[in-house]
């Protein structure tokens, strides 16, 4: 159902949707986590969080904390996307040899990590742990920085949430020959690594396989307004 009432909450005051859309944005990660989609319990979805740079007066984002009103708002528009189109699962190719989920998962964040530059200050530091979501938790201090910025490519799958609005479940590209999802944000730089969103690839309007146990494996999420 569409609604005048609820059209703040949906497109926010100023007309731009307080939600991230598919296209290339400049963002930077405001956490990083690990859900378990309810289609499988035995996968991850490893999703960044994302906020892009800020958009001016007369654009009002979401609120920080619901409950802490005094924390404000945000001031670019969000959103949570997955960093493959499919969840982590457990792959055994046809010799028998099995990758972990979480395996794949590390090798995801470690290449992040070279991304941004933090790579030699994990090693210095010693970061690890015994479990992928423990490494997660103690890398995220570093993997994390308020005024780091990043070029993404971001890709979507439209989908209708409970109150009949169309939004995406977000996710970035597989690479592609040495172009990628994801590039460090220099201002007055144009990336040069960044796959360049385009609609005809990048919009999934079939709806995907939720989980893919194969090579793409190896190599999106909800933010509904309810």
């Amino acid at each position: 159902m569409f609604s005048s009432k609820d059209a703040d909450k949906k497109v926010g005051s100023s007309g731009i949707p307080k939600v991230i859309q598919p296209g290339n944005v400049v963002a930077r990660v405001i956490d990083i986590t690990l859900d378990v989609p309810p289609y499988d319990s035995t996968a991850y979805n490893l999703l960044l969080h994302l906020e892009t740079l800020p958009l001016g007066e007369g654009f009002e984002g979401f609120a920080i904390d619901k409950d802490t009103p005094e924390l404000g708002t945000y001031k670019g528009q969000i959103g949570r996307v997955q960093t493959q189109q499919y969840s982590y699962s457990d792959y055994t190719n046809k010799d028998g040899q099995t990758t972990a989920k979480s395996d794949m998962i590390f090798r995801w964040l470690w290449n992040f990590a070279k991304e941004i530059g933090i790579t030699d200050i994990l090693k210095s530091k010693n970061v690890e742990g015994a479990t992928i979501e423990e490494f997660l938790e103690n890398a995220k201090p570093y993997l994390i920085s308020s005024d780091r910025y990043l070029h993404f490519c971001i890709c979507g799958s439209p989908y209708e949430n409970s109150k009949g609005y169309t939004q995406y479940r977000l996710f970035l590209p597989k690479m592609s020959g040495n172009k990628k999802g994801f590039e460090l944000y220099l201002e007055g730089h144009e990336p040069s690594k960044l796959i360049m969103f385009n609609e005809a690839e990048h919009i999934k309007t079939k709806k995907p396989v939720e989980t893919f146990s194969g090579r793409d494996a190896a190599s999106g999420s909800d933010l509904d307004l309810d």
